[in-house]
């Protein structure tokens, strides 16, 4: 075996771990934080994934494996090897991006994923000022609930609390003013 061969495998195996522990980073985070596409997830998975790229593109300049089918074979699974991990990344998000985008249907049907939903419908719809009827309209009927109710408010189950352990569930509490109007909304933890 020659040296570039062998500097070559060295580096390919020490790089191989590192990329593969950078992108099981990003995954777990993905899924404990349920993030989506953003200005800092998209650069985030996609800077590693070039680096990968440029440095595949320097070993193939740099090493002659050209005439070894082998080696070449191993550069290939490489190649295929290093590009899962970011496109696993690249769906998961679009998986998560669908998940967290507020409608109506989906808030209804999806009780437990609610949780997912509420920075999206909070950030779109400016409830405060909005009548009851109308808030209903757009969320559906308020759970059957004890927690955090009152005479003049309504109580959304969102699903079980976010982070890495959840023992806790999260309630969209909404307040309103003597003319049913939306006074002030939160979201709590019971």
């Amino acid at each position: 075996m020659s040296h570039n061969k062998w500097k070559f495998g060295c580096f390919s195996i020490l790089f191989g771990y590192l990329y593969g522990l950078l992108y099981l980073g990003y995954i777990l985070f993905i899924i404990l934080a349920q993030s989506s596409y953003s200005i800092i997830s998209i650069p985030a998975i996609l800077v590693p994934f070039i680096l990968f790229l440029l440095t595949i593109l320097i070993i193939w300049k740099r090493v002659d494996i050209k005439n070894d089918r082998k080696a070449k074979e191993n550069f290939n699974f490489i190649i295929i090897i290093g590009t899962i991990p970011f496109f696993i990344c690249v769906v998961m998000l679009g998986i998560n991006e669908y998940k967290t985008n507020f409608t109506t249907e989906k808030w209804v049907k999806n009780m437990s994923e609610r949780v997912y939903m509420v920075d999206d419908l909070i950030s779109t719809y400016d409830l405060k000022g909005k009548t009851k009827s109308d808030v209903m309209t757009l969320l559906g009927p308020p759970t059957d609930t004890e927690y955090f109710k009152s005479e003049k408010n309504i109580v959304y189950y969102l699903g079980n609390e976010r982070g890495i352990i959840s023992i806790d569930s999260e309630w969209l509490v909404i307040d309103f003013d003597n003319s049913e109007k939306v006074q002030d909304y939160d979201v709590r933890t019971d």
